[in-house]
């Protein structure tokens, strides 16, 4: 049994390699746990390009909602492929963050931010194989595509799905979000949800706009999130 801390606590990276993850653990009883998947990082951690301090205020705002939060680094950062190995470092690092956090039997919901919305999806449909809690629902923001070469597994029909396209975006754009949106349809999901969100005032929904911090962004990307997550539970 692990004692509750003070305050949110991020602690990690534990694990090596790509496979590593590191883990927040909430000042409250876990209500819920977040797997939540970071975009493409084209260089490893440090002080001047933080991969979890990237997200921290969201990451910081899930917690004090009670939710813990698995944040798997899948890649070194830089010139990892993006293949079948970056699928099997991110569900590591899930397994190994569900082990750190005592496995606690609460539900679970996968999100992701582009290259980790795809991820999040093949969670989805490994988490029993993988001795997780199948995700009640799939938080997919900008997502990149289908991983090439990398069978995405049957995914539960009664999986609530958010797909979020910006209309700014340019790097990931629609088409990973409507290439999961056709192919979730065909396998008779019922619950998928697809969202542009829209540019107004200073607010710019380019592919950076889920990083931001202000009121506007909160209510675009972290409001979501709170809404599955709660239907979660």
């Amino acid at each position: 049994m692990h004692a509750v801390p003070a305050h949110p606590v991020v602690s990690g990276p534990f694990g090596r390699g790509a496979a590593a993850v590191w883990v927040v653990r909430p000042a409250v009883p876990v209500r819920a746990v977040v797997v939540f998947g970071h975009g493409w990082k084209v260089a490893p951690p440090s002080a001047s390009y933080p991969w979890v301090g990237q997200f921290r205020p969201w990451l910081d705002h899930l917690a004090a909602r009670g939710d813990a939060v698995i944040f798997p680094r899948y890649q070194l950062g830089g010139a990892d492929a993006q293949d079948a190995s970056r699928v099997r470092d991110y569900e590591a690092g899930a397994v190994a963050g569900y082990a750190r956090l005592g496995r606690p039997r609460v539900p679970l919901v996968a999100a992701g931010y582009s290259y980790g919305a795809t991820l999040a999806f093949y969670l989805a449909a490994d988490a029993r194989r993988l001795g997780l809690p199948v995700p009640r629902a799939i938080d997919a923001v900008f997502a990149a595509g289908p991983v090439p070469g990398v069978r995405l597994g049957a995914i539960a029909t009664t999986t609530r799905v958010l797909l979020q396209v910006g209309d700014r975006d340019t790097e990931a754009g629609s088409g990973g979000a409507n290439a999961f949106s056709a192919l979730l349809r065909a396998r008779g999901v019922r619950t998928v949800r697809y969202e542009v969100v829209r540019s107004r005032g200073a607010f710019v929904a380019d592919h950076a706009a889920p990083k931001g911090t202000t009121a506007t962004a909160r209510a675009a990307f972290w409001s979501p999130l709170d809404a599955l997550v709660a239907q979660a539970e």
